[in-house]
């Protein structure tokens, strides 16, 4: 299937191949567009999401996309709900 590293839109929410939902919350900044597109590329990009259902957020690493819109990542950080 194929499949590519994007930087999520924020606002815009996900399917998760697990048939989770999430909502882009933030992006992380990028001095140049040089640094953007390394990062991208490498699977280095961090996004801010949200879980639709329950609020929980997370930091995620490297967002791939399948043709069929899904999307998974390569690992996540900081998982935590809202105070």
């Amino acid at each position: 299937m194929d499949k590519q590293y994007i930087i999520p839109v924020i606002g815009q929410i996900y399917r998760n191949r697990n048939g989770g939902e999430y909502r882009c919350t933030d992006n992380a900044f990028y001095v140049n567009d040089a640094q953007e597109r390394r990062a991208l590329a490498l699977g280095e990009h961090v996004a801010y999401m949200e879980r639709v259902k329950d609020g929980w957020r997370l930091k995620v690493h490297g967002v791939i996309q399948y043709a069929d819109g899904t999307i998974e990542w390569n690992y996540s950080s900081g998982g935590h709900f809202p105070h």
